[in-house]
């Protein structure tokens, strides 16, 4: 047993000197390896040169208002378009080289409040910083000073709450009886120009349609069913810039004028809506004339209040809201983004038909 407990206590001694010599050469190759692998993945000089130059032109230290204004051009909708570079270029005017920070727009914001203007002023310009930030990240720029935060957010509520009643308002709806009655004085002119002016108009009253997304339709965006109505795409608005499209659709009686001013002015593609300059034309009907339209039809119709481009949208979300349509509906069939506006726009018909009119009041009247 002696022997035995001495072979058993040696056999760890001599199988030691065999296993040692083989870690540190796995080491040795797996660290060799490495090193190998790293160098290799390694850029070389010329290769890393170009990215380190390229990054910083990403990098904006505040907006650059020029660029922005310049972005705009993509923009969908020309009226916005419009507005927002008109409200850029006159903040930058006034920042007259001043980096446009949060800070400074709060107090432009200010000024403006001090000027007189409407508080929709106050929207736009903040609307128009926030768009133009928007439009450089799209384009791969990076903005190292926010233009617009809480500073700006907190000084335009001030302003939208103390400047209550500057300004025009709102323009008057153009509810589907006025577009109706607008639609069959432009019909009686029998002129070209009267059929196109009533199949737009009935258009934009039957989809809710803003003036740029009017402007922007084409021949092959129309789809006429078996029932006499029309399905039109509209591919972009102002609420959806990336292009995911919407279906509007459009009555029967609408349908039928749209029918009519394309045979009559034998529109196949291209522009839906054009000029008719004594014979149709092939340009686009721009934003600027479908509102003219729109207020030409409305004064010959003998409708006296102000009216606007945005006026038969509006008047259409009324005659929904009178139908005892709901919001929810209102906003799907205006593309709203959200509820706020088609809510805002239906306030008084809501109110009338809100739980104490219809609980309190529809009590009394049963006594």
């Amino acid at each position: 047993m002696r022997a035995m407990s001495r072979r058993l206590h040696r056999m760890p001694e001599a199988a030691a000197p065999a296993e040692r010599p083989k870690r540190p050469v796995v080491l040795v190759f797996v660290l060799a390896e490495a090193i190998r692998t790293r160098e290799a993945d390694r850029p070389t000089e010329a290769e890393a040169v170009p990215v380190a130059e390229a990054a910083p032109d990403k990098v904006l230290p505040y907006l650059d208002v020029d660029l922005a204004v310049r972005r705009f051009d993509e923009l969908p909708c020309e009226n916005t378009r419009r507005a927002y570079a008109g409200e850029l270029r006159r903040y930058g005017s006034w920042l007259d080289g001043r980096p446009p920070t949060d800070r400074l727009l709060a107090e432009y914001l200010g000024v403006m409040y001090d000027n007189g203007l409407a508080p929709q002023s106050g929207v736009t310009t903040l609307a128009a910083v926030k768009s133009a930030a928007l439009e450089l990240a799209r384009a791969g720029y990076e903005i190292a000073e926010p233009p617009a935060g809480d500073l700006a957010a907190r000084r335009l509520e001030r302003f939208r709450r103390e400047g209550t009643g500057r300004g025009r308002g709102q323009a008057g709806p153009l509810r589907w009886e006025d577009a109706d009655r607008m639609c069959t004085r432009a019909e009686a002119d029998d002129h070209p120009r009267g059929i196109r002016d009533a199949a737009l108009i009935g258009v934009m009253s039957s989809a809710l349609l803003r003036i740029c997304e009017a402007s922007a339709l084409d021949a092959d965006d129309v789809s006429f069913q078996a029932n006499g109505s029309a399905l039109i795409e509209i591919r972009r608005s102002k609420t959806d810039q990336h292009g995911d499209g919407a279906v509007g659709y459009v009555t029967r009686a609408a349908a039928a004028r749209l029918r009519e001013w394309m045979d009559t002015a034998g529109i196949e593609s291209g522009p839906l809506f054009r000029p008719v300059p004594g014979r149709t034309g092939e340009t686009r009907l721009g934003p600027a004339a479908i509102c003219g339209v729109i207020k030409r039809r409305a004064k010959q119709a003998g409708i006296t209040r102000r009216v606007s481009g945005h006026s038969l949208r509006v008047g259409a979300a009324l005659s929904l809201a009178e139908r005892n349509a709901s919001v929810a509906e209102m906003q799907r069939e205006g593309r709203w983004k959200s509820f706020s506006m088609p809510a805002y726009y239906v306030r008084n018909q809501e109110a009338s038909r809100g739980a104490v009119a219809r609980l309190r009041d529809g009590a009394d009247q049963t006594d």
